[in-house]
């Protein structure tokens, strides 16, 4: 006979039942059970399921659309649940290596406390994609970049609005993270000065392969219009910049996406202009 897996509004309703046969329960069933506790904000139940997690990566970033303070400490207790309590051996040696929040709202609270957090001191992969920063004191997160400069590989933060001040405070950490292979900061609001600033403190980035970054502010009119002459000049002189102080593999300025086309204009080798200058 078939094992018949009953609707997760109906597991819900024996929340406690559930949370005592985690391990039993088939795989295919949690992320539909994890929505719907999410959903609810059934923390404790919550806090078991990330614990008992069976897969590699944990996606919340789609579910945060309204960030609830008590959600996400449920969902970083679980984190530090799989790493003291004796719950799978496996995942008590194996801290969390990646982690994706994406295209949500978050407040100063919530942001200290994610960024702040003992758990996440093996990160290889972090994403922060689409969470508008420029309002926040990214301290916190300096002191998890700080935190995980001996693992971290990957870092993405596209379309989060970051400003000079606010990257500049992140460098002192960002030239610590020594294997970083992959980064990228396309759509934030950086000056000249300051991507040349970020450039001084990328010496010791010797295994960088791709890397992503805004074209300067310089490069716009008042009215938001990218001036096609003074793009390719700045991306050029960036260019020099940072090849006096180490060879890039690949790098390459992007504006922010057109207001016509919807498509931005990239310097790479060379540059690639919307069809809107073509």
């Amino acid at each position: 006979m078939s094992h018949q897996t009953p609707p997760t509004h109906t597991l819900l309703t024996h929340e406690a039942l559930i949370m005592s046969s985690l391990e039993e329960l088939p795989t295919v069933v949690f992320p539909a059970l994890f929505k719907e506790a999410f959903a609810g904000r059934h923390t404790n139940l919550l806090k078991a399921m990330v614990a008992a997690w069976p897969f590699p990566c944990l996606p919340v970033g789609p579910l945060m659309k309204k960030p609830n303070l008590e959600t996400l400490q449920a969902l970083l207790d679980g984190i530090d649940m799989r790493l003291t309590r004796e719950f799978h051996p496996r995942c008590l040696m194996t801290p969390l290596e990646t982690l994706s929040i994406t295209q949500c709202l978050i407040s100063q609270r919530d942001f200290d406390l994610f960024s702040c957090s003992q758990n996440l001191f093996k990160l290889k992969h972090l994403e922060i994609r689409g969470m508008i920063l420029y309002a926040l004191d990214l301290m916190p997160l300096r002191v998890l970049l700080e935190k995980v400069a001996d693992t971290l590989e990957i870092l993405d933060f596209q379309w989060c609005r970051m400003k000079d001040s606010q990257i500049n405070a992140l460098l002192p950490a960002l030239s610590q993270c020594t294997l970083l292979n992959q980064i990228n900061f396309y759509n934030n609001d950086f000056s000249m000065c300051t991507l040349k600033a970020l450039f001084q403190h990328t010496a010791k980035w010797s295994k960088m392969n791709v890397e992503q970054y805004p074209a300067p502010l310089q490069c716009y009119s008042e009215l938001g219009h990218v001036s096609v002459e003074r793009f390719v000049q700045l991306c050029q002189e960036l260019m020099y910049t940072l090849r006096a102080i180490r060879q890039p593999k690949s790098i390459s300025f992007a504006t922010d996406n057109c207001q016509k086309c919807g498509k931005p204009c990239v310097y790479d080798q060379g540059p690639i202009l919307c069809s809107c200058f073509q």
